[in-house]
């Protein structure tokens, strides 16, 4: 399994990085409060399901 489908938390955060310099390279700008989410999310320990769900529903909330 290749670093874009692994669930590895090192995958998983090599590919939110990769993610971020191609949204700066595209010119797209950032949300401070889902980096924010993030950061909560990440040091509450929070699975990856976890951090899915809760972004799901924080944008779904701003649509």
């Amino acid at each position: 399994m290749g670093r874009w489908s692994s669930s590895d938390p090192a995958d998983v955060a090599w590919r939110r990085e990769q993610m971020s310099a191609n949204n700066d390279i595209e010119g797209v700008r950032r949300d401070p409060q889902a980096d924010q989410l993030m950061a909560r999310l990440d040091a509450e320990g929070k699975s990856p399901a976890q951090k899915r769900d809760a972004l799901r529903g924080y944008f779904a909330q701003k649509a």
